[in-house]
């Protein structure tokens, strides 16, 4: 089936959604849909759908997810290749993963900025707000279900199979993201100076010229697949008889790398400093027995906080480049302060300049 990549939600028709929702032994005809804005990222916009059938039987409503009619976070995008990549990855990597996804009934792109995702409807869970950050029992989860992720492609993404995934070093994604760090960081210490060490606003020159050393440690095996975005507005949680589920969205900036990766970015940009400090390295250590767990014997808890203080250091070009996009609402402004505030006191608490 070829289906036409709608540009807008208006373009989504009953018509349209009947032939995305039907498959070759199981055929329904929808008579009506209702379209509501439900939440937008940086790069994209997600709407929900409300479906009602004159013939057969499916879900009552699903998520769509459209390029952002932001121009300018919409050419970041097209520049990191964030919407192709996100459908390659639902189209061959989100069927092997033990990690909670959305399911995708159409995942489809045609261009570098044309796609379309439509995707399970999880508004009965509760989203994540990284504006707010999390509980340790949260957080808790969060870690074993990044064991899940990353367990099971450890050592196994460099097979030939995923050469379409960036690699974190040297590619797309560190190209852009070395750019944007040096066209950003003297706006961006400007702009957050409030939440910002003099030692921090002043090292864009110390950093720019350390970075590509450490964004090739931080493709070096073991390597794994990376969601790279790896935060709360991401993630959604469900509670039943005391226990928490998680799933998690959003693969547009997925890559391939250390698992560190996303438990730095998670840990350092989404947890109040005090939380963290309290509770960062049992946190850490429950993402390794994880992974011990799940067979993955090699790798000690003291070479994984070791990485994590390196990781910190690699994924402040993420923060800075993030303190560089465009904003919409009070929404937006919010969570990128709260994890430029989070993310500056875990690099100054574990003194990552230092590590240059």
């Amino acid at each position: 089936m070829v289906f036409e990549i709608p540009k807008k939600i208006t373009d989504i028709t009953p018509d349209w959604l009947s032939e995305v929702l039907s498959v070759s032994d199981h055929r329904v005809t929808v008579g009506s849909i209702e379209a509501h804005r439900i939440g937008h990222g940086m790069m994209s916009d997600l709407y929900g759908v409300t479906i009602v059938y004159v013939e057969g039987e499916g879900p009552l409503s699903v998520a769509v997810k459209l390029p952002t009619d932001n121009q300018q976070n919409r050419e970041v995008a097209i520049t990191f290749d964030n919407y192709r990549r996100e459908m390659n990855f639902y189209q061959h990597v989100a069927k092997f993963s033990p990690m909670r996804i959305p399911k995708a009934y159409l995942a489809l792109s045609s261009a570098p900025d044309e796609f379309v995702l439509v995707m399970e409807d999880l508004s009965d869970w509760q989203a994540g707000d990284q504006a707010v950050g999390c509980s340790l029992r949260e957080a808790e989860v969060v870690m074993d279900a990044l064991a899940d992720l990353h367990a099971a492609f450890w050592c196994q993404v460099d097979t030939g199979t995923m050469d379409w995934m960036p690699n974190s070093y040297p590619s797309i994604m560190s190209k852009g993201l070395y750019e944007g760090t040096a066209a950003n960081y003297e706006n961006f210490s400007s702009v957050f100076s409030d939440l910002l060490t003099p030692e921090l606003q002043e090292a864009k020159s110390e950093y720019l010229e350390g970075l590509p050393t450490i964004q090739s440690w931080i493709n070096d095996g073991p390597r794994t697949v990376i969601h790279g975005d790896f935060r709360l507005d991401n993630l959604f949680f469900k509670t039943s008889d005391n226990v928490i589920d998680v799933a998690c969205c959003d693969w547009q900036a997925s890559i391939r790398g250390k698992g560190i990766h996303d438990v730095a970015y998670f840990l350092s940009g989404n947890l109040d400093p005090e939380l963290r400090r309290e509770y960062e390295q049992h946190l850490i250590k429950r993402w390794v027995d994880a992974l011990e767990s799940r067979g993955i014997i090699d790798y000690a808890y003291e070479r994984a906080f070791s990485d994590y203080r390196k990781a910190i250091l690699a994924l402040w070009s993420y923060v800075v480049n993030n303190g560089g996009l465009a904003t919409e609402d009070q929404r937006d402004d919010d969570w990128v302060s709260a994890q430029v505030q989070r993310h500056a006191a875990a690099m100054t608490d574990h003194d990552c300049l230092a590590l240059l």
